[in-house]
């Protein structure tokens, strides 16, 4: 089977991939499956779940974690990325001290649905705060929100509320543009990368399963697969940390080339507020941590905020136009998941490059 052939369709298929991906290893492999359920079902009734298989020693102290599906729709990227690495024959040759966990569909709910985002519109990579104290003050979504998401999604009103977009990167540049709309923001539930009210389902679950899983190991290593941002089929390596700080002088050992820091200024991607960084410390408090989230690089950055635009539109103010709502939901899909094979095999080969640098960094200590 091609390693494209490991890339789903969707999250039914994902997840039907994923446990027979694991279930095959458990001829000659230590493996031991999980399901959590979720409360609410797909579209189609179907039920929905966060499975979890964890490889190797249970009790080892060295563990990697690697986790699909925090964006929903980026999903099938992830657990392409899961798959692939099941399949293949490196399961087999883990060392003896380092166990593999591979959460999927972490956030299942928004992976069926075709949304980004949980089933309370929250953005899971945001929702890591400290919901008991005020929240992160972000002025600038809420002068644009009435522009991301107008009255109504046609031509003429875009093109209306593009301009007003305009206006503001034009004043304070593109990049500010980009930091003001996904940074996170706590004012509008019905937005764009809004960070929630409390903890979500996917939250909680998370830091039980690494609590669970990883909570007896001394050395985590952390794959979030996400898409979206950067150049096509490329992974920008993505930490919170600050470059000179111990942390990431011993990411560069393990990845060598790709490392980012938001904080410096140096990533595709904005300082964020909240993101699952934060919860994974949190959660682990007593491990040496290193954490990265893989970016793998989609679209141009305005087609697939445009995209996220629309299905947020939609959620929001619905729509009667059955057309409309498909070629909504088609786009969103594509922007965050091409179906093409050279995206899936470059995507394949970082993602095996990226488990092995972390599994051998894991195993020298």
């Amino acid at each position: 089977m091609a390693v494209i052939d490991k890339f789903p369709r969707d999250y039914s298929q994902a997840r039907d991939r994923f446990i027979c991906a694991a279930q095959a290893l458990r001829a000659d492999t230590r493996v031991n499956l999980d399901s959590i359920a979720h409360p609410l079902e797909a579209p189609n009734g179907e039920a929905l779940s966060t499975d979890v298989a964890v490889i190797g020693d249970p009790n080892a102290k060295r563990a990697l974690v690697l986790i699909s599906g925090t964006h929903g729709t980026e999903g099938s990227c992830g657990s392409g990325c899961q798959a692939a690495w099941l399949r293949s024959d490196r399961p087999k040759s883990l060392h003896e001290t380092v166990k593999v966990v591979l959460i999927h569909a972490i956030n299942p709910h928004g992976f069926a649905h075709v949304r980004r985002v949980t089933e309370d519109n929250v953005d899971l990579n945001r929702n890591f705060v400290d919901h008991g104290a005020p929240y992160p003050e972000n002025a600038a979504y809420a002068s644009l929100h009435d522009l991301l998401l107008p009255e109504f999604w046609t031509p003429q009103a875009r093109a209306i509320a593009d301009q007003g977009l305009e206006t503001y990167a034009a004043e304070h540049g593109q990049f500010a543009l980009q930091a003001a709309i996904s940074r996170g923001q706590f004012s509008h539930p019905d937005g764009l990368f809004f960070g929630g009210h409390a903890p979500t389902w996917s939250n909680r679950t998370l830091r039980a399963l690494l609590k669970e899983h990883a909570g007896s190991a001394s050395n985590v290593g952390l794959i979030d697969y996400h898409t979206g941002l950067g150049p096509y089929g490329s992974a920008d390596l993505i930490s919170d940390t600050l470059p000179g700080s111990d942390t990431y002088r011993r990411l560069e050992r393990w990845y060598r080339n790709g490392l980012s820091s938001p904080s410096a200024g140096t990533s595709t991607s904005a300082p964020l507020a909240g993101t699952m960084q934060v919860g994974v410390r949190e959660a682990l408090p007593n491990a040496q941590l290193t954490l990265i989230a893989a970016e793998f690089g989609t679209y141009p950055v305005r087609r697939v905020f445009n995209a996220l635009r629309g299905d947020h539109w939609l959620h929001a103010r619905g729509t009667q136009d059955e057309a409309l709502r498909k070629v909504i939901k088609v786009e969103v899909s594509k922007a965050l998941y091409p179906d093409e094979d050279d995206w899936k095999e470059m995507v394949a080969l970082r993602s095996r490059q990226l488990v092995d640098r972390a599994l051998d960094g894991l195993a020298r200590g």
